[in-house]
């Protein structure tokens, strides 16, 4: 028992600060504001995620341990925040951010939640269960289908105005902060503290630092050139690849895992043109594609039920079905929200136009 609340309280401390992490790194993608009203606001978003997991997470998983609820409506408060991200990008208002982000919550996280972290309520969803130590299948792929949604919908509004400033160094604590976050979540996510605590621990670096050299390697081969940039990407693909997978893979498939989650993330991001096009993507895709590729990696890879050690596809098909069903339903649920509520936006502003016009 001791363990176990050791190990929780180890999660909600490492997600807070990863939170805060975030709101720091991902700022450049936002309209210009003060540091004041963009932490305030940011926080605000985070808000429904950890409501709906608090309200909603007792009733429909019931049968989940106590223990791992306070780490689990954090980890809501930092998907919600996440999904928010691309719709402020595209200067969207703030009622209109936080509606879509507790749409989300509700619709999107409470019910990935039960898949990746409740195995007896898993069947009763899709009729499999995914394996995934971390939430990769929340904090990755929903996420990213997400913001994936968002950005079709508003791919005309979003290059427009100044953005954040925010100084390099400033950005490096803030990515030092992620990475230690990230690790410390995965240890916590054991909800145990016993011997796989250095495993995790020894596979998240080892596949951070494989992501970083995957998104180089790829990067100097297309462009020629690397910057600070390039190692931010690596590192945050790397460490969502690990994340389903970080107490099942030996450092060598931790490492497989990274290269290829950091080399795929690179080659569908990094273009020549705008800045901030980059930047948006690189949410999208170290996201969406880094939560992928581990996820499938650990069908393939796992220490023991993995295809390559068992030669059976059940594992494997069931992780690829898990990724299919939680990125088509958040895109769906995303693009359906956010046309919906842009178009109501949309309409009342005509209306308002039309009023000031006749007065």
């Amino acid at each position: 028992m001791t363990g176990e609340f050791a190990a929780a309280t180890i999660g909600v401390v490492s997600l807070a600060g990863l939170l805060l992490a975030f709101i720091v790194l991902y700022a450049p993608v936002l309209p210009k504001a003060s540091w004041t009203r963009l932490i305030s606001e940011s926080l605000a978003l985070a808000i429904p995620g950890i409501v709906a997991w608090s309200l909603l997470g007792p009733i429909f998983a019931s049968s989940m341990r106590s223990v791992m609820m306070p780490s689990l409506a954090i980890l809501g408060g930092i998907c919600c925040y996440l999904v928010t991200v691309v719709t402020r990008s595209a200067n969207a208002s703030w009622g209109r951010s936080m509606i879509y982000g507790s749409v989300w919550a509700v619709a999107v996280f409470v019910p990935a939640v039960i898949l990746a972290f409740e195995p007896s309520g898993a069947p009763v969803l899709l009729g499999f269960s995914p394996i995934d130590h971390g939430g990769a299948l929340v904090m990755s792929v929903a996420v990213g289908a997400s913001m994936l949604a968002v950005l079709l919908v508003e791919r005309n509004s979003l290059i427009r105005g100044a953005r954040m400033a925010v100084p390099a160094p400033v950005l490096v604590v803030a990515l030092v902060v992620v990475v230690v976050s990230w690790i410390g979540w995965l240890v916590g996510a054991e909800f145990a503290i016993d011997s796989a605590a250095n495993l995790i621990i020894v596979n998240a670096l080892v596949s951070a630092l494989a992501g970083t050299v995957g998104w180089i390697a790829v990067q100097l081969i297309t462009h020629g050139v690397i910057g600070p940039k390039s190692v931010a990407g690596g590192l945050v693909s790397g460490l969502i690849a690990v994340t389903a997978g970080a107490a099942l893979f030996t450092p060598v498939s931790a490492a497989v895992a990274g290269l290829i989650a950091g080399a795929v993330a690179c080659v569908f991001t990094v273009r020549h043109g705008s800045p901030l096009g980059n930047q948006l993507r690189f949410l999208v895709n170290t996201h969406l594609l880094g939560g992928s590729v581990g996820l499938l990696s650990l069908g393939i890879l796992a220490t023991g039920s993995g295809f390559l050690f068992t030669g059976q596809m059940e594992m494997l098909s069931g992780q690829f079905m898990s990724v299919v069903a939680i990125a088509l339903w958040s895109f769906l649920i995303s693009s359906g929200c956010w046309w919906l509520l842009r178009a109501v936006g949309s309409s009342a502003r005509v209306n308002r136009a039309r009023v000031l016009a006749e007065k």
